[in-house]
């Protein structure tokens, strides 16, 4: 099937709508679209009813994702969950072209790369909250290359900022952009170790700015932030 819109709900979590084109999908059925994988668990048609199967032309909204597909994505079922992430993790590895020899980009040395020739192509990994946010930043920052150099996006999704993605950020070299999300615990103690550069933005045109001063070598002094302690919400009482 092919992979129609994604986001998150409040209530089933990460969901996707697919418009199957062969076969019969089923709950429990294993499932990759892209480099997101999952296991199918709730299927929803379109009058909102869950329903067990879907067959060619029936468009379901899919439940059991461990990642956000992206819109366009070919989804097939797989034999089984380990073969699911094997293949995504080798998708990853092709989108990250590894270059083991290159230190890791931020923005504030990205000038001087470009302009004493070492860097042609700047990567970038962008997570966003919601999949129309995500189209609109991959669209806007996608544009910002010139002659001396590329912008390159390997990778998109909605949702937190997680290991995965600092993981491909690190052995592709990328700069990680969050729109309106933050990395979760684990990420964040992964990219300080391995000096991943993540930058978090609410408006658009702020990561627009960013990114152009940085390749134009006009980036402004970077503020950074100073974390005082952290928390898991364990419970939540509704007075």
């Amino acid at each position: 099937g092919t992979i129609i819109e994604a986001r998150m709900d409040k209530g089933l979590g990460k969901i996707a709508t697919v418009l199957v084109q062969s076969g019969t999908l089923c709950c429990g059925d294993d499932m990759i679209a892209g480099t997101a994988t999952g296991r199918v668990k709730v299927m929803i048609d379109d009058k909102g009813k869950q329903v067990k199967k879907a067959g060619p032309s029936i468009p379901v909204s899919v439940t059991g994702w461990d990642e956000l597909p992206e819109a366009g994505d070919i989804m097939d079922v797989v034999e089984s969950d380990r073969f699911a992430r094997d293949l995504a993790a080798e998708r990853k590895l092709k989108l990250s072209k590894k270059d083991d020899t290159s230190e890791s980009v931020n923005l504030d040395d990205l000038f001087d790369k470009i302009s004493k020739g070492e860097l042609k192509t700047v990567k970038l990994i962008i997570k966003a909250d919601v999949q129309g946010s995500l189209e609109a930043v991959k669209q806007s920052l996608g544009k910002l290359g010139n002659e001396e150099v590329n912008i390159e996006i390997i990778h998109g999704g909605v949702g937190a900022i997680n290991e995965s993605d600092v993981s491909l950020a690190d052995t592709a070299k990328a700069i990680i952009i969050g729109f309106n999300v933050r990395p979760d615990a684990n990420a964040k103690s992964l990219a300080a170790q391995r000096k991943i550069d993540i930058r978090f933005y609410n408006v658009i045109y702020k990561a627009i700015e960013d990114i152009e001063a940085a390749v134009k070598g006009m980036l402004a002094p970077k503020y950074r932030e100073v974390v005082l302690g952290s928390a898991d919400v364990r419970e939540i009482f509704k007075i």
